[in-house]
């Protein structure tokens, strides 16, 4: 399982213009800031660009890799006042690195910081950047006919925050439908593309 190509096709300089607009809402209205348009898009793309770099760094990616994607997320994560906080070290076999990732990114260090932006910018916000965590990780865990729960997940999730489902229908229904193991990369791909295009529209 390689997603080095795709991942570092999502880096780009627009969480520069989402950091100055995040820090530009928080210093003119705090309070309203948190349910704000930009919050909702820069915690997608925190707990896209996140759980990518962790899945890099769990398959043995070039270091260099990981460091660009999160760094790529530093403006964001310092608009919000938030700590990215290092990967657990690589165990002796993959199987036991995924493992320790996989534990960073859902309960550890890694969902901590889903539970920070929930309490300063919101429900949504959070729901988003654990939305974006989840589904990158099927990347990894699924398997045609086992999904280990998480389509259910993800569509519970983003029914919850009434995320367009024309966003996330099809990798809910590649999954029911037992697709390829590529088949449904592809979707969860499409779908991180679909809803940074949604959220930062609305930005805009």
């Amino acid at each position: 399982m390689r997603v080095q190509a795709e991942a570092l096709t999502r880096i780009d300089r627009f969480a520069w213009l989402l950091a100055a607009a995040l820090l530009l809402a928080l210093s003119v209205a705090p309070v309203h800031a948190q349910e704000s348009a930009v919050a909702k898009a820069a915690a997608w793309r925190i707990g896209d660009h996140l759980s990518l770099a962790g899945l890099l760094y769990a398959q043995g990616g070039e270091q260099e890799n990981v460091d660009e994607l999160i760094k790529s997320v530093e403006p964001l994560t310092a608009a919000m006042d938030i700590k990215i906080k290092p990967f657990p070290p690589r165990g002796p076999s993959g199987v036991e690195t995924y493992a320790e990732v996989i534990q960073y990114l859902i309960k550890g260090d890694g969902a901590e910081i889903g539970r920070q932006i929930e309490k300063g910018f919101g429900k949504t916000a959070g729901a988003l950047f654990e939305i974006a965590v989840k589904t990158n990780l099927m990347i990894l865990l699924y398997e045609p006919g086992n999904d280990q729960g998480m389509a259910d997940v993800i569509r519970q999730r983003c029914t919850d925050i009434a995320l367009p489902g024309n966003l996330w229908l099809d990798l809910v229904n590649a999954v029911n439908s037992n697709a390829s193991k590529e088949e449904v990369k592809d979707a969860v791909f499409r779908m991180h593309d679909n809803v940074a295009a949604y959220l930062g529209a609305s930005v805009q």
